[in-house]
């Protein structure tokens, strides 16, 4: 049976062939292809003291477990002392640290800040090498670059921000989409981010589209090379065909008042689909969330299974979909998108932190059914650097366990599973995004 890796540690020995082939594969540079990463200056502000690392999915998981939310928020308030946050924490803490979640925070703990992890007896010591790194303009180079081996980052932070050898830009759309009344249709096109008190609404679906225009012509001019859709976290992502006169008639009713429910749905299906034309058009990736989501508020996972997008696969042939989160729970559907649709590609960001054995089995199921060319294996979705960091390494061991298997059992060649690592963690996505060599070269080569 071959071996299989968590979080780093081997369950059984290993063949030389398998320590030789993911070892090779925990060296190469791997291409990011989601992150909400903080800035330096916030990351400044943040780091203070353990909780800093703690304080993203692995609240989820705490909450799940039973830890009060009002406790979980509290654990980052500096104002309440270090040792009374950790007595809180840790009976939460002792269960959690196995999932996904927590054996990429104890990662981080390893890699970055030499400590064997968290816990009773480290996370004193671990508060004062955090806050040792606020304010180090060298810290994102050694995380990101030196440790993290990240060729670049895809940013989904709602700007243009941020230092263009560590990330590039992908810009939500979905205030556009979303909006139902003339408030909200003015904010979504204004020339900055809030429209000024008393700015006027488009007064048609037509001037409101050409806002639309003038919106994306200044995110691709601030750099920008894709879009995203993250309405899984608000409604279906079943975006059915709406005609332009049926929606121009909504447009209006909206102008008066807010629409109800069901026919603000509707002029979002046809807004959906205006967005999906204009990143054809442009040739630029469309990313969509799937699948599973963040927090604890009892989402309908329903909704987000992949499929629903299939009307929208066929209504956009030239548009290249980035379909994240391996569509989890629903990888076997992803798939099928992916084999049957040319302009379908899978994204597993967030899915080694999930669950690695997760990816492991579905990067299997998908390496059978999708041309490899069309999965991207990696993707942090972290706001904390050091976590991508480590959940870049996690994603690495994956790729590494699941092609030693299939070279194995006979269905790889040693090399070509060199070749298709490099893929799945790198070239995939810089050939989706098309970013130029000159820019991969500039964002990898070491500072003078």
């Amino acid at each position: 049976m071959a071996s299989r890796t968590v979080g780093g540690k081997e369950a059984k020995s290993t063949s030389r062939m398998r320590r030789d082939l993911r070892d090779r594969i925990s060296r190469m540079w791997a291409f990011d292809g989601h992150e909400h990463l903080i800035l330096p200056e916030e990351h400044e502000r943040r780091a203070s003291d353990c909780f800093y690392l703690t304080n993203h999915y692995l609240n989820m998981d705490l909450v799940a477990a039973g830890m009060p939310e009002a406790a979980m928020r509290s654990l980052v308030d500096t104002t309440i002392p270090l040792d009374a946050r950790w007595a809180s924490f840790a009976p939460f803490w002792e269960v959690c640290r196995t999932t996904g979640y927590g054996i990429a925070v104890d990662r981080a703990i390893k890699l970055l800040y030499d400590l064997p992890g968290l816990s009773t007896s480290t996370y004193r010591e671990l508060s004062e090498r955090v806050a040792q790194t606020a304010g180090r303009p060298e810290w994102y180079e050694h995380v990101l670059k030196e440790e993290g081996r990240i060729v670049g980052s895809l940013m989904d932070v709602g700007s243009t921000k941020g230092n263009r050898r560590y990330f590039l830009p992908v810009m939500r759309l979905d205030a556009f989409i979303m909006a139902r009344d003339a408030t909200s249709f003015a904010r979504a096109v204004a020339p900055v981010k809030a429209a000024p008190t008393g700015a006027d609404a488009p007064a048609t679906l037509g001037a409101y589209l050409q806002g639309l225009d003038r919106v994306i012509d200044r995110h691709i001019a601030d750099g920008a090379v894709g879009f995203k859709c993250g309405l899984a976290y608000r409604r279906s992502i079943r975006f059915e065909a709406v005609d332009r006169v049926t929606a121009s008639r909504l447009y209006e009713h909206a102008l008066a008042g807010s629409l109800p429910d069901a026919a603000a749905e509707s002029l979002q299906d046809f807004l959906f689909h205006e967005v999906c034309d204009r990143a054809g058009a442009l040739g630029v990736p469309y990313q969509i969330h799937t699948g599973l989501q963040n927090g604890n508020w009892g989402a309908d996972i329903v909704l987000t299974n992949p499929v629903h997008l299939t009307n929208t696969l066929k209504a956009h042939p030239t548009t290249r979909f980035d379909l994240f989160h391996g569509g989890y729970p629903y990888v076997g559907e992803l798939a099928t998108l992916a084999k049957n649709f040319p302009n379908a590609y899978i994204n597993a960001c967030w899915l080694a932190i999930i669950s690695p054995t997760v990816l492991g089995r579905a990067l299997h199921e998908w390496l059978d059914t999708v041309p490899h060319s069309k999965i991207q294996a990696f993707g942090g979705d972290y706001h904390m650097p050091e976590l991508a960091c480590a959940h870049g390494h996690m994603a690495r061991e994956v790729v590494g366990s699941v092609l030693a298997d299939r070279v194995e059992i006979g269905l790889l060649e040693e090399s070509d599973a060199l070749t298709i690592a490099d893929r799945l963690l790198r070239t995939n996505g810089i050939s989706l995004f098309k970013i130029p060599a000159p820019t991969i070269a500039k964002m990898t080569a070491p500072l003078t």
